[in-house]
């Protein structure tokens, strides 16, 4: 019995991922042309939802993935280790940046630089973990 529960809430817990990213996407409106900044406001726009679906997906695995690690690999002892730390500020820098980049109105373009150049390491951090199993440490 408890395989089907678990089974129940890992597809509700897809279909809430699923609104969370259909959601932000309608919030965002990615490929509004922006007559002043278009370049940087797209690419911006692009790379946080690249981002947020890594994101998704890496707690997905967190959450549902089977934690196989090899016996060379030995999983951290202490709860802050660099990879939980890395994920935790993951999951706010990037969503406050897109939340205050409208609040600027002077170096806007700065800042749609340099929150494009988070977006895309912690991209980067997210896509490496998933593929390498890194994710299991944590």
């Amino acid at each position: 019995m408890g395989v089907f529960f678990q089974s129940v809430f890992e597809v509700i817990f897809v279909f809430g991922l699923l609104l969370l990213f259909v959601v932000s996407i309608i919030i965002l409106k990615p490929f509004r042309v922006h007559r002043k900044r278009p370049i940087t406001t797209i690419s911006l726009k692009v790379s946080y939802l690249l981002f947020l679906a890594s994101f998704l997906v890496f707690t997905y695995l967190l959450l549902f993935g089977p934690k196989q690690i090899d016996e060379s690999q030995q999983p951290y002892d202490s709860l802050f280790n660099i990879h939980f730390l890395f994920y935790l500020s993951a999951s706010v820098v990037p969503n406050v940046g897109i939340m205050l980049r409208r609040q600027l109105r002077k170096k806007r373009v700065e800042f749609n630089l340099m929150l494009l150049a988070v977006n895309i390491i912690y991209l980067a951090y997210m896509v490496f973990a998933i593929v390498s199993g890194t994710w299991a440490l944590i």
